[in-house]
């Protein structure tokens, strides 16, 4: 099964050790959130423009609290503007490691993990700030070593992410190291003891070294050892650690006295900007490592990183242009407000977002996911209202007492009589308004072509096609019943005994298309028609052949930058590289199909299209016997398999997979 499996730990901590553990972590966690809270509270004074830790110079001071004034910015609202970003940026850890003791506090590597959120979070706030509220709150202080000890000593717990083992082994004298410096440190600051106290730059230089063999040790851990669920895990933290590097270097370039000349205006810009913006990082930080550690939506960081890059690619740029602008502008308003040229700036960089957003994401898609389709270009705009003039005559060509049974977004649908048979027919013709789209002429055209080749009892039959007055149409057996799409709705699913027989005619109809060199690319329950026989059984007719492939065509038909196929249902391949697919990608929809069919729910949900076309390039398919415990397993394994990222593991033809899951 290709589900996601918890990773192994050594052992489970059981008992009165789990009891004792427990304590503890209750106590040094109860110490951490008293010094959080102190620490808040210590802020509120802290933060105003003028106080005895900020500016003892009265006169600076007071210029200061006038270039806030100037904003609008009161003193009182900075005492709380801080400490509000301080919670932001420090309760999600806090909360993560609550959460994460709450649901592996028997894993030893849980535990620790979640007690280094508690304290690393909450001994990781602002400079100054812990220290000023031990001396507000003194019955703290004597905590303050002790638990600044134990945060550094937990820093090592990185080594051992994300499975609770050191990789590669050695790197366990590496943290050893490590604590031997953390204690000096801790117990002995003034001392020689202490590594701060050596010549610089070693501290500095042992910090570096530090992270860098963190880093090695995850990039080890992805290349060489880690699972599909570990690598996850990874993803998520390493993410986040790149967005809070790249939130620390932009103040150094972005607000630099050579970029921008520097004054107490660009100063209260800065602080009431940037951050918000570095509380955030710090905040998903938090965030990433506790769905990393609880395992929780492991496979929506590849579209977070799918975004990152591209809002990364893009703060770069409009950080680039907001600060070239605002240099210019400045050189224009002289002696003026210096609000006129940052509202100057602001509309540029406002006006040159959406255009700078939509190339850069085509560009991160194309670059590095490979996705071929512009899902952000909107359709054709269709007319909604009204009818064609089809609608204002009796009849269409020779055919009369023409009714309108169905209308979708490529073609409208209507009933009337064969005029030599009498039997119902129905007319499937091209509205007017794509008629003019040489695109969907073309697949409109196809579509006959494609159909009027097969013959077989589970496709669709056509009888007539052509021009009438310059409208394509197509005239195609008559079937009276609703289609699978309608059939789930009203249903919600169905039982593995009336699926069955559905899915083999399915799969014959679409063998029976793949031997004649045709690839549908487009298998939904709304192209599946259901038709009731005298005995009550149903019988499925493959329909729409409008984007099939003809195998060895010179066209394929994917120049107009639209969607072929449906996001729900379409196979990584053909997201990649629609023109070069085989008959597996028909597999792989029928494969989603049918999960869809006895699970009453999609494989993948996003409402965001990148969101969904990224979970079929990268998440592997669910197990449906996880939704429905009663399902034999070899089904939920045959649908795994139908569904499998790579063509060439995944059954070789419709029939086998319909054997398979009959057997």
């Amino acid at each position: 099964s290709m589900t996601e499996t918890p990773a192994p730990t050594l052992f489970r901590i059981k008992g009165r050790w789990l009891l004792l553990a427990r304590s503890i972590w209750i106590i040094l966690a109860i110490v951490s959130i008293s010094f959080f809270i102190a620490a808040i509270i210590n802020m509120y004074g802290w933060s105003k423009p003028c106080n005895t830790y900020d500016l003892p110079d009265q006169a600076d001071c007071f210029k200061k609290e006038q270039t806030y004034a100037a904003f609008g910015i009161t003193k009182d609202f900075l005492g709380i503007y801080y400490p509000l970003g301080v919670v932001v940026e420090i309760l999600p850890w806090l909360l993560a490691g609550i959460v994460i003791f709450w649901k592996k506090s028997d894993e030893p590597f849980g535990l620790l993990f979640s007690l280094m959120l508690m304290v690393t979070g909450t001994f990781n706030l602002d400079v100054g700030v812990p220290e000023g509220a031990t001396s507000t709150f003194p019955v703290l202080a004597p905590f303050w070593t002790g638990m600044a000890f134990i945060g550094g000593l937990l820093l090592v717990l990185w080594y051992c992410f994300p499975n609770g083992r050191f990789v590669p082994r050695w790197l366990c004298w590496a943290a050893i190291i490590w604590g031997i410096l953390q204690t000096g440190a801790t117990f002995f600051p003034d001392s020689s003891f202490s590594y701060y106290n050596w010549p610089y730059p070693l501290p500095d230089g042992i910090t570096d070294l530090l992270a860098l063999s963190i880093i090695y040790s995850l990039v080890h851990r992805y290349r060489h050892t880690s699972d599909q669920i570990q690598i996850q895990q990874i993803k998520w933290v390493v993410l986040s650690g790149s967005l809070l590097a790249v939130m620390k270097i932009i103040p150094s370039l972005l607000f630099n006295p050579y970029v921008i000349p520097w004054n107490d205006n660009v100063a209260v810009i800065a602080q009431m900007t940037y951050l918000p913006l570095f509380y955030l990082s710090v905040m998903f930080v938090g965030v990433s490592l506790g769905f990393s550690i609880l395992r929780y939506r492991l496979w929506d960081i590849d579209f977070i990183i799918n975004r990152s890059l591209v809002y990364g690619a893009l703060t770069i740029l409009l950080a680039i242009l907001f600060g070239g602008s605002l240099f210019i502008v400045s050189l224009f308003v002289q002696g003026q407000s210096f609000v006129i040229a940052f509202g100057v700036t602001a509309m540029i960089g406002g006006t040159s977002f959406n255009p700078t957003r939509r190339r850069i994401q085509r560009f991160v898609d194309q670059r590095f996911y490979h996705i071929q389709i512009d899902y952000q270009k909107p359709p054709p705009a269709l007319a909604t209202g009204g009818h064609t003039q089809v609608l204002h005559q009796t009849h269409f060509g020779q055919y009369h007492g023409i009714e309108l049974i169905g209308r979708g977004g490529m073609a409208e649908v209507y009933k009337s009589a064969h005029p030599t048979q009498g039997t119902a027919v129905a007319i499937k013709i091209l509205p007017t308004a794509l008629a003019a789209e040489t695109g969907f002429r073309q697949r409109f055209a196809r579509e006959a072509q494609v159909i009027s080749t097969l013959t077989h009892p589970n496709i669709i039959r056509i009888l007539d096609s052509g021009d009438q007055d310059g409208q394509l149409y197509m005239v195609m057996e008559y079937l009276a019943g609703k289609d699978l799409a309608q059939l789930l709705k009203t249903n919600g699913r169905l039982p593995l005994a009336q699926a069955l027989p559905l899915v083999q005619q399915i799969a014959s109809a679409l063998d029976f298309a793949h031997a004649a060199g045709f690839v549908h690319r487009d298998i939904k329950p709304s192209n599946i028609l259901l038709e009731t026989s005298s005995n009550g059984s149903l019988r499925a007719v493959l329909t729409d052949f409008g984007i099939a492939k003809i195998n060895n065509a010179h066209t394929a038909m994917t120049s107009t930058g639209y969607m072929l196929g449906t996001f729900d249902y379409v196979a990584p391949e053909q997201i990649q590289e629609s023109s070069k697919v085989d008959g597996r990608a028909d597999i792989y929809a029928l494969g989603v199909m049918i999960y869809q069919m006895l699970t009453g729910e999609l494989p993948f949900k996003h409402s965001n299209p990148g969101a969904l076309l990224i979970a079929h390039l990268t998440q592997p398919p669910p197990d449906a016997c996880e939704t429905l415990p009663d399902l034999p397993w070899h089904i939920g394994d045959a649908i795994q398999r139908a569904m499998a990222k790579k063509p060439e593991e995944r059954f070789a033809t419709a029939s086998e997979f319909a054997q398979e899951l009959a057997r």
